[in-house]
């Protein structure tokens, strides 16, 4: 186990000063979401997660949000991943029905988060860390952007950190529970958003391999627990849609609408690179896939259309089979110019390509624009000191890969999906951890020239 410095923050004092960066974290998400109070589109992904959570709040289960609002029939649905609907179900069967209320509940989930990280960075680094981790993730607009405007990263960021909680967690003490423990949260994270099991391979393989004092197989034993832990947690949902739609939908119908809205034309060249486009050729007929940022463009450039719900024979698992068939071929078609555009996402995902633009984009979703902006600010204030916090726990000896595994699994999502700075939420705890870390050391440096400064002052 990794050798905490306490730097006189242990125990209750730890705790106490958490718990009042916590209420100031809740009172920055009420009162923005009170005050600012983002719209939420009529037509996107936070319209359809109110209305999945009002429809499970009242017994009619997963079924296609829009369908029932637009024609008044029920179709079942596996476009969203399940989890983030339930939770925002609770709300609803308390009687809190409206979108305020909603926002108001996830500023609860929000407050989780922040003292989550503060727990994250003082196990990683130190109580001093942390607390400079939960008091930045406290007023990060990145983080309090998601509550406010009703989307799913809310619940998925808690979870990604508790996935890195549970990791460590796993590291001190190698036992089968933890490890079990680990698989559970990452199984969550995956029904809240599908990459999730993208993360908890890219965390769990490498980390079996860090194990000290097990053998070989030791270590396989336990990635492969916490893998199948995570594919049982997943399979109820897995069978029903399995009975729903009569085909293999691990978590989500949603990636046939991502492939064909992130390769076609519009995408793959011109300001819109590396971005995703939606074509509207039947307004009131078609609605839109997973991403409210879309804009209607020329039908020629083959951007994803819509579905046309209007159809009585439309199943949702088909047309994202056919999305996903025109959009891989797309991408066939233009090999060459994939590598640039995978780039492209990668950059834009990061907030290094176009930023201006790539903040109007994201305003689409309902995010105010400045407050989109100013969220990029703080992100590139804080990139530097996460590189330096990294290089200062490598040098320390510390674990570093759990964190650092966050970022790859945001670039390999971008690269093969699209350019989104919401995509980095997996990140953002890595991110401000990694950030106080290096502000933390900076600031004992400071208390240590001064204390070696005073001697010299008296004798002078």
């Amino acid at each position: 186990m990794d050798d905490l410095p306490s730097d006189g923050l242990a125990g209750h004092r730890f705790e106490l000063a958490l718990g009042a960066i916590a209420l100031v974290a809740l009172a920055v998400r009420i009162v923005f979401i009170v005050v600012v109070s983002p719209r939420v589109p009529r037509l996107g992904d936070a319209s359809a997660y109110h209305l999945l959570a009002e429809r499970l709040a009242h017994g009619a289960g997963y079924i296609r949000p829009f369908d029932n609002l637009l024609l008044h029939v029920q179709r079942p649905t596996a476009e969203y991943p399940p989890l983030f609907p339930a939770l925002l179900s609770l709300p609803a069967r308390l009687g809190a029905h409206s979108v305020e209320e909603q926002r108001i509940f996830l500023a609860f989930v929000g407050t989780a988060t922040v003292a989550l990280i503060g727990l994250l960075g003082r196990r990683t680094a130190s109580p001093g860390a942390g607390l400079i981790a939960a008091a930045l993730a406290a007023v990060y607009p990145m983080l309090f952007l998601t509550d406010a405007t009703l989307m799913a990263e809310s619940l998925y960021v808690l979870l990604v950190t508790v996935v890195l909680l549970a990791a460590y967690r796993a590291y001190d003490d190698p036992k089968p529970s933890r490890f079990v423990a680990l698989g559970i949260a990452v199984g969550l994270a995956t029904l809240t958003r599908a990459e999730g099991t993208l993360l908890g391979i890219v965390v769990v393989v490498p980390l079996a391999a860090f194990l000290r004092n097990l053998s070989t197989r030791e270590r396989l034993q336990r990635a492969a627990v916490t893998l199948g832990i995570a594919v049982v947690v997943i399979a109820p949902w897995t069978i029903r849609n399995a009975v729903r739609f009569h085909t293999f939908v691990p978590v989500s119908n949603n990636a046939g609408t991502l492939i064909d809205g992130a390769n076609c034309d519009a995408t793959y060249g011109g300001p819109q690179i590396g971005l995703w486009r939606e074509t509207f050729s039947q307004p009131g007929t078609n609605t839109p896939g997973s991403s409210a940022a879309a804009t209607p463009v020329d039908q020629a450039q083959a951007c994803f259309e819509g579905f046309d719900i209007a159809d009585p024979r439309f199943d949702e698992a088909s047309a994202a089979n056919t999305d996903t068939r025109a959009g891989l071929h797309y991408a066939r078609r233009h090999l060459g110019q994939l590598p640039k555009v995978a780039v492209v996402r990668v950059l834009r995902t990061w907030g290094l390509y176009a930023p201006k633009h790539q903040v109007d984009f994201e305003s689409l979703e309902g995010r105010p624009r400045a407050w989109q902006m100013r969220g990029t600010v703080m992100y590139w204030a804080l990139l530097p000191f996460a590189i330096v916090g990294a290089v200062i726990l490598r040098r320390r000896r510390r674990l570093v890969w759990p964190l650092v595994a966050t970022a790859m699994t945001v670039t390999l999502v971008a690269a093969a999906t699209y350019g989104q700075q919401r995509f980095r939420i997996a990140a953002e705890p890595a991110l401000l951890v990694l950030a106080a870390v290096a502000l933390h050391a900076a600031w004992q440096r400071v208390r240590r020239a001064r204390a070696n400064s005073l001697p010299a002052r008296v004798t002078g």
